[in-house]
């Protein structure tokens, strides 16, 4: 297959490390099948906009500091002109938190530009063309439950782990609750009770977090460790908002111990059969392809 990768990024020597980088992956052993990779550069916003225009692109490295676009804004404009392209973003060690809340606006992974080489490199691209791909599906059918207004099942657990792989990437704990309800009620009652459940849930998760309906009888929510609320006061949140008759199990990911979210909600669930994650495992840094 031929891939078509646009890099955006300004002149310097990481962006000429990365298009030798570019010519070693075309062909390379580490796609694990045969791939041919037709780079196309672009070293200024204008440049990579005209590109982005034209169509022909599958994937895009974009440094979002380009000499005429910077920050959060040069993400944005890709979006806006080729939303059907994935975005792999490059930034320094000191912008991670920033390229984390980009990913969580549509961008579909971060690289440290310290810590770019084939292998993580790879590994992104691969990654974020399947991710998009999965997303652009569900999105083609529903992100949301229509009872609930909560986030479908495909919708959360891509969502979830998209947040799962930040959390490794910025060092910071993520709290995943599974609710289960119990529907000893008449279908009118039923119906009554899962919408108030989710409400108490939209509550518990608050602005930033993740809520999801599993299944008929069982809800996700996945929350944000963050300076402003550790996980410890998030817990106690939780403790302290009713949501009805509902049974709660939770689980935290750790960092330092990184899991997959099929592992994370196995944990929260407890004895419950395994649920099918629609993303990749979870994987610790330097492992093989």
């Amino acid at each position: 297959m031929t891939l078509r990768v646009l890099l955006a990024a300004p002149q310097s020597d990481f962006a000429h490390f990365l298009r030798d980088v570019l010519t070693e992956l075309d062909g390379s052993p580490h796609w694990g099948e045969w791939v041919n990779i037709e780079a196309f550069y672009g070293t200024t916003w204008s440049e990579a906009a005209d590109a982005l225009a034209g169509g022909a692109v599958d994937a895009l490295l974009l440094d979002p500091d380009l000499p005429d676009s910077q920050g959060a804004d040069t993400f944005r404009r890709a979006q806006a002109i080729a939303p059907q392209v994935p975005v792999v973003l490059l930034v320094e060690r000191e912008f991670a938190a920033l390229a984390g809340r980009m990913v969580r606006d549509g961008a579909q992974d971060f690289l440290l530009k310290d810590e770019v080489d084939c292998v993580p490199l790879v590994r992104a691209i691969r990654n974020s063309l399947e991710r998009h791909r999965v997303l652009t599906a569900a999105r083609a059918t529903a992100m949301t439950d229509s009872l609930t207004g909560l986030l479908t099942s495909p919708a959360f657990l891509i969502l979830a782990d998209r947040d799962r792989r930040l959390a490794e990437q910025l060092n910071r704990k993520l709290l995943v609750v599974v609710a289960e309800a119990g529907l000893d009620h008449d279908t009118q009652r039923r119906d009554l009770f899962l919408v108030e459940a989710a409400d108490g849930l939209r509550r518990m998760a608050g602005s930033a977090g993740l809520v999801g309906r599993l299944d008929d009888s069982r809800f996700a929510l996945a929350v944000w460790d963050t300076e402003a609320e550790p996980i410890e006061e998030i817990r106690g949140r939780l403790a302290s908002v009713r949501a009805g008759d509902l049974k709660f199990g939770v689980a935290v990911f750790d960092p330092q111990e990184p899991v997959s979210l099929e592992t994370l909600l196995d944990q929260a669930t407890g004895a419950a059969p395994r649920i099918a994650i629609m993303a990749e495992s979870a994987h610790r840094p330097g492992c093989d392809l």
